[in-house]
């Protein structure tokens, strides 16, 4: 009895696999692209960029002053201490090798969630430091490439005086005097875009919904190169010609791969530094030696990026070998 029982259980088994994998094989298998035309992304016309309204801008105009980068914190409304971190830290305006370095933060409109108190916060900030520039989209991760195109417009419009723009996220600890040096001891700068590159990156296919990219939306095996989101460096002319083509990419969901499609469009090579120490994806544990050389790194929190620069400033008579 126990046998017979066995032996339905094993064909039952065996059918069910049998239909599954029949099922399997007559699905469509997804069109990947192994030839690369970028054209899948590229209309004539600047049909895709869309403007949104700028609802605060800083109070001192970019116009006004003669800053040789300015960078751009890409923040969400509620991000109070991480703000009122950067400004007391490596945020603070100040002048690095004779040049000065002007920091603003990048805030789109709240949710529903995000109560009447956190609009007021921001607004009081705007009032007290004049450093938020804000437009009217949802301030969404799903959104980053609208404060993308968002941040490419701002610069073209409003600061064509500078000499460069920095985009960084806000958990970002960036050494600003290194940054200037970095950029005072380049040759050839026109068309520079830098910071942690990202070169034959492949599309993510599984189920982390975050990074997850379909083939409908991405049908290629590799993406362009491109620079991570973290912070990247970019010469304000190619800023210019990368708004220009902006509204002749389709829009895409990743924003740092966003701009490696204009910089393909353009034909402009991403800039690998040859030092590697420079850019770092993920959070280091703090070493004066280190954060003395980086420009930039990734992960921290507001407390962390305080007590990291009190450090770097504190211990100034400690030689590195």
């Amino acid at each position: 009895m126990a046998q017979k029982c066995f032996l339905c259980c094993f064909l039952v088994l065996a059918g069910l696999s049998t239909t599954i994998l029949i099922w399997f094989l007559v699905q469509p298998f997804p069109t990947v692209t192994v030839t690369e035309n970028w054209m899948f992304f590229y209309e004539y016309e600047p049909v895709y960029r869309k403007d949104f309204t700028f609802t605060l801008r800083e109070h001192v105009k970019c116009e006004d002053r003669n800053p040789f980068v300015v960078i751009l914190v890409f923040s969400r409304l509620s991000e109070v201490k991480a703000r009122q971190a950067i400004r007391s830290t490596w945020g603070s305006n100040r002048t690095w090798w004779g040049q000065e370095v002007v920091t603003f933060f990048l805030v789109g409109r709240g949710t529903e969630a995000e109560d009447r108190t956190t609009l007021s916060i921001v607004e009081d900030e705007s009032h007290s430091y004049g450093d938020i520039i804000r437009q009217d989209f949802l301030d969404t991760y799903n959104n980053l490439t609208l404060k993308t195109i968002m941040a490419f417009q701002w610069a073209s419009k409003f600061c064509s005086n500078t000499k460069y723009i920095m985009k960084a996220d806000s958990d970002v600890f960036i050494n600003t005097g290194n940054l200037v040096r970095f950029l005072l001891n380049l040759s050839s700068t026109e068309n520079l875009f830098t910071g942690f590159p990202f070169i034959d990156n492949k599309p993510h296919r599984g189920f982390y919904a975050k990074v997850y990219i379909s083939y409908e939306e991405y049908p290629f095996n590799v993406y362009p190169p491109y620079c991570s989101g973290l912070g990247y460096v970019v010469s304000i002319k190619l800023a210019q010609r990368i708004y220009e083509t902006m509204g002749q990419i389709k829009p895409f969901k990743f924003e740092d791969v966003y701009v490696g499609l204009c910089l393909q469009k353009l034909r402009v090579k991403v800039y690998v530094p040859e030092d590697t120490e420079l850019f770092f994806l993920d959070k280091i544990k703090f070493n004066i030696c280190k954060y003395r050389h980086l420009i930039a790194v990734h992960g921290l929190s507001s407390s962390e990026i305080i007590t990291f620069w009190q450090n770097l400033n504190k211990i100034s008579m400690f030689v590195c070998k």
